[in-house]
């Protein structure tokens, strides 16, 4: 057998505390788990950290979805800023991923900020980012009549990228 060496790090919006104290958790993995406790406060209590998580988030959705990283106008992010953000980063993430696939050039703008339903299920938009993002080259497409060069730099894309794109949407 090899030696392996672990740490972990888990988080809960539940109290752990009067969960073993009603026997729903098991009191020896939570004296386990409790070695140091961080509390961090919602999103809406720190405010000041949305600029810095939104550059962050809008870096990293542009590398996963392969696309320059476009920048975060300042009527965009007064409208980050006024969002209570009841889902806390992970609402914010998705919120700047779909930003990120509607923005077509390298400016994130307040056009491009869409936040969620108020009722989480409710929602009419696309379940899956590639579905999203279908439908915005669907869209720009359509805004230039077709024409590939328009709409590859209107995206913000190369066009053999655009050529990629509409193949994996089955739109050639």
């Amino acid at each position: 057998p090899e030696r392996t060496e672990a740490r972990v790090v888990a988080a809960t919006h539940q109290n752990l505390e009067s969960l073993v104290a009603a026997r729903s958790f098991r009191a020896d993995l939570y004296y386990r788990l409790r070695v140091v406790d961080i509390e961090v406060p919602p999103l809406r209590e720190r405010m000041s950290d949305v600029p810095l998580l939104a550059a962050h988030l809008i870096r990293r959705a542009g590398e996963t979805l392969g696309r320059p990283t476009p920048v975060l106008s300042q009527e965009a992010l007064d409208v980050l800023l006024a969002e209570s953000w009841p889902g806390n980063v992970r609402e914010l993430e998705n919120c700047l991923t779909r930003a990120v696939v509607l923005a077509s050039g390298n400016v994130i703008r307040a056009e491009h900020i869409q936040i969620g339903s108020a009722e989480p299920g409710t929602s009419t938009a696309p379940q899956t980012l590639d579905a999203l993002e279908r439908e915005h080259v669907i869209r720009v497409l359509r805004s230039f009549d077709g024409h590939k060069a328009r709409t590859a730099r209107a995206l913000g894309v190369s066009r053999p990228r655009l050529d990629r794109l509409l193949r994996k949407h089955g739109l050639e």
